[in-house]
C-alpha cells in the first residue's frame, strides 16, 4: 500500500484536534470555488491510491483540504497574542486619529435656531400742550416789599389727560374788568413742564411802579402763553383792590414772574 505524504498526516490529525466548524464565508467561498476545482495528479510523483475517486468523493475531500486550510488560517488569526520578543502590545486610538472617530460618531448638534428678534418699545403718544379749558390758577397770597407788590399764584391741572406747559410765560396785571393795568413781557430760557392730572405748579408774580387811576376790583394776574392763549388767575378776594404803589411818574411800571415749578 502506497504510504500517505506527511502532509495527509498532519492535516487529519489538526482536523481531528481542531475546531469542527469553519465560518460561513470560507463555507460559502469554498462551494462556490468546488466546480473549478481542478483533480490533476502531479507528474512527478505517483497516485496516492491504488483506485481513482469517485467525482464526489474527489470533491468532498477537497473541500476538507479548503476547510482545513482555512480553519488553521483563521486559528493563526484569532489566536491571543502571546507576549513574547519584538511583541508590541497594540495601542489603544487615542489622539487626533481616536478624536476623528470620536467625532464622526457623535452627532453634530444641529445649529440653534436664530431667536426671534426683539421688537422695539412702543413709541409713547407725545403729550399735547395744556388746553387753557383744562389749567385753574388762582391767586393764594398777596405779600408786599419796598415798593413791590408780590402774588403766590397756584396752576393747576383740572383735566383728564396730562398736558405740557411752558415754564415762563407773560404776565400781566389785570382789574375787574381785564382791563390790562401793568402788561409785561415773555422771559427767555422757556422750559417745558408736564402736569399730570391734578397735579399744581406754583410760581410768584412780582409788579412795581403803577401809577394810573385806581382800578375797579378785584385786581388779578393773568399768563399770556406763546401760542396767545391767556390764563386768567381767581382773584385773592372779590374785593381786592391793591395795586403796588407809584415810584416814579416818568418811569415805565414792571411786572416780572418767576419760573413755574412744582
Amino acid at each position: 500500500m502506497t504510504p500517505r505524504p506527511p502532509f495527509e498526516d498532519r492535516l487529519d490529525s489538526y482536523i481531528e484536534e481542531g475546531p469542527a466548524t469553519a465560518p460561513d464565508q470560507i463555507l460559502d467561498t469554498v462551494l462556490a470555488a468546488i466546480p473549478s476545482i481542478p483533480q490533476r495528479r502531479a507528474a512527478w510523483r505517483g497516485p496516492w491510491r491504488a483506485t481513482p475517486m469517485l467525482g464526489f468523493a474527489r470533491a468532498l475531500a477537497g473541500l476538507v483540504i479548503v476547510i482545513g486550510f482555512g480553519a488553521a488560517a483563521l486559528f493563526l488569526v484569532v489566536r491571543p497574542n502571546i507576549g513574547g520578543v519584538g511583541d508590541q502590545p497594540s495601542a489603544s486610538p487615542s489622539g487626533p486619529a481616536s478624536s476623528a472617530l470620536i467625532g464622526l460618531a457623535t452627532p453634530s448638534p444641529s445649529a440653534p435656531s436664530s431667536a426671534p428678534s426683539p421688537s422695539a418699545p412702543a413709541t409713547e403718544p407725545a403729550v399735547a400742550a395744556c388746553a387753557t379749558a383744562s389749567l385753574s390758577a388762582r391767586i393764594t397770597l398777596w405779600e408786599g416789599a419796598a415798593g413791590h407788590r408780590i402774588a403766590d399764584v397756584e396752576l393747576k391741572n383740572v383735566g383728564s389727560a396730562a398736558c405740557t406747559i411752558s415754564s415762563m410765560a407773560k404776565p400781566q396785571l389785570l382789574d375787574g374788568h381785564s382791563t390790562i393795568l401793568i402788561d409785561g413781557s415773555l422771559a427767555k430760557g422757556s422750559t417745558e413742564l408736564s402736569l399730570e392730572p391734578g397735579g399744581v405748579l406754583k410760581t410768584l408774580v412780582q409788579d412795581a411802579n403803577y401809577c394810573g387811576s385806581p382800578p375797579p376790583a378785584p385786581v388779578t394776574v393773568a399768563f399770556v402763553q406763546s401760542d396767545g392763549s391767556r390764563i386768567v388767575a381767581t382773584p385773592f378776594s372779590p374785593t381786592d383792590a391793591t395795586v403796588p404803589p407809584c415810584n416814579g411818574a416818568g418811569q415805565a411800571a414792571d411786572i416780572e414772574m418767576q419760573p413755574w415749578a412744582p
